[in-house]
C-alpha cells in the first residue's frame, strides 16, 4: 500500500453535502434560545493526575503541561460565566479539547474547520483521577442554534443569532455549558496538522484491527497490525465506515488514544521536547503559563488505568430536519445519570429537567455506554 499517497482531499460525502447546505441557508437566519460543595463521588489509589487529555490532542497538550513550556495564545476568551466556581478551582476542573482540520488546502470546505473531535475533560485533583466526555461531532443540538443542527458546525459557523454572532470555541463552549450544564474552564484546540506531524514524529503508532478499513483512492487496511504514519492516523481516528459511523469512530478513537499513551510513556524526555517546539504552531489554548506551570506540579506520572472514558448517551437519527441530515440525538435521563456519576465530583446532581439537550427519539438505550478505562482500550 502507497502511504504516501495525497491524503488530504479524501473528504467524507457528507461533509461536502453540508457545507452546501450553510452556504445556501446564509441570509435564512433564525433568532435561537441560547442559553454547596459535597464530597468526591469516586477514587483510584492507582491513579496520578494527568493534566489535559485528549484523543487527538492528547500528545501535544501533554506534553507541554509536563515539560511546563509555553503554548500558543488563545484565540477565544471564555466567559467566567462558563468556569467552575472560584472555591472549587483546586480540587477540579473542566477542559474543553477539540481536534478541528484547519488545513490552507481545504479552506472554503466546512471540513477545514469543523471540530471533528470534541471531548470535555473532568480533572479531579483532589483525588488525581479524570474523566473524559465524548461528544459525538453529529451531536444534534438545534437547528434553531447552529445552521446545520450538529455541534461540530458550531466552531466554524457559530450561532443563526444575527445579533448574537458567536462562533469557534466560545460557541462550542458555551452550548456544552448551557445545554449540558457542566463547567468549561479551559480549552484546547489542535489542527489535524499538527496531529499528523506529533504521530510522525513519534514513529508512528501501532494499532491492531480485526476488519478491513477501505479509505477510499485505494488506501486499505488490511486486518492485521500496522504502525500508522501522520497521514495514515488522520485517516484511522476520523474513519466513519461503519455501521454507526459516529459511534465506532469513538471507540476507535479511545483505543487510538491508549496507544498514543503507551507510546508516550516510551518516549525520552528529548524526544518530547523536540516534539513540542515541532507542534507549538498548531496548538491554541487560553492555560496561562501560571496555570500549566501549578498543574505541573501535580504530575508524577500517570497510567492508562487512572482515566475514565464515558460517551453521551443516544442513538442515530437518520436524514432529520430541514435539511434532511444524519444525526446523533441525546438521551436525556441517561445523559443526566451519567454527567452526575461521572463530571460532578464536588457539585450538587443536576436533575433531567434542567438540562437544555434535545432528546428527538429514544427507541434503544444499546448506545448508552456505561464507561470503561482507557486500560480497557489499550493495545
Amino acid at each position: 500500500m502507497d502511504e504516501n499517497k495525497n491524503l488530504k482531499d479524501n473528504l467524507e460525502p457528507q461533509d461536502a453535502q453540508e457545507t452546501e447546505i450553510v452556504q445556501n441557508a446564509e441570509g435564512k437566519q433564525a433568532k435561537s434560545d441560547n442559553k454547596s460543595e459535597k464530597t468526591p463521588k469516586r477514587k483510584n489509589k492507582k491513579a496520578r493526575l494527568i493534566v489535559a487529555l485528549v484523543s487527538v490532542a492528547l500528545v501535544v497538550a501533554l506534553v507541554f503541561a509536563l515539560l511546563g513550556m509555553r503554548i500558543g495564545g488563545a484565540g477565544d476568551i471564555l466567559s467566567d460565566e462558563w468556569k467552575t466556581p472560584s472555591y472549587l478551582r483546586s480540587k477540579t476542573m473542566t477542559i474543553l479539547i477539540c481536534g478541528a482540520d484547519v488545513d490552507e488546502e481545504r479552506e472554503g470546505n466546512e471540513e477545514a474547520t469543523s471540530t471533528d473531535v470534541i471531548i470535555v475533560a473532568n480533572l479531579d485533583l483532589e483525588n488525581n483521577t479524570a474523566t473524559l466526555l465524548q461528544i459525538p461531532r453529529d451531536t444534534y443540538v438545534g437547528e434553531d442554534l447552529v445552521v446545520t443542527g450538529k455541534i461540530n458546525a458550531l466552531y466554524n459557523w457559530g450561532y443563526k443569532d444575527e445579533e448574537n454572532g458567536t462562533k469557534g470555541i466560545a460557541a462550542l463552549a458555551e452550548t456544552i455549558y448551557d445545554q449540558f450544564k457542566l463547567p468549561i474552564d479551559n480549552y484546547v484546540l489542535i489542527s489535524m496538522e499538527g496531529f499528523r506531524k506529533a504521530v510522525d514524529m513519534l514513529g508512528g503508532i501501532e494499532v491492531t484491527i480485526d476488519t478491513q478499513m477501505d479509505f477510499g483512492d485505494g488506501i486499505v487496511l488490511e486486518p492485521g497490525t500496522h504502525t500508522l504514519n501522520g497521514e495514515m492516523a488522520d485517516l484511522f481516528v476520523r474513519y466513519r465506515g461503519y455501521a454507526r459511523a459516529d459511534i465506532e469512530r469513538i471507540n476507535v478513537q479511545r483505543y487510538f488514544m491508549a496507544a498514543l499513551m503507551n507510546k508516550l510513556m516510551e518516549t525520552s524526555t528529548s524526544e518530547l521536547v523536540s516534539l513540542a517546539s515541532a507542534i507549538y504552531p498548531y496548538l491554541e489554548t487560553d492555560l496561562t503559563v501560571q496555570e500549566i506551570l501549578q498543574l505541573v506540579l501535580e504530575v508524577k506520572e500517570f497510567t492508562s488505568d487512572s482515566i475514565t472514558t464515558v460517551r453521551v448517551p443516544g442513538e442515530p437519527v437518520p436524514a432529520y430536519g430541514i435539511y434532511g441530515l444524519d444525526v446523533f440525538t441525546m438521551h436525556k435521563k441517561a445523559l443526566a445519570d451519567m454527567l452526575n456519576e461521572y463530571m460532578r465530583p464536588y457539585t450538587d446532581d443536576v436533575p433531567e429537567t434542567e438540562l437544555n439537550v434535545i432528546e428527538i427519539q429514544n427507541t434503544t438505550d444499546i448506545l448508552d455506554d456505561t464507561g470503561a478505562t482507557l486500560d480497557e482500550y489499550g493495545a
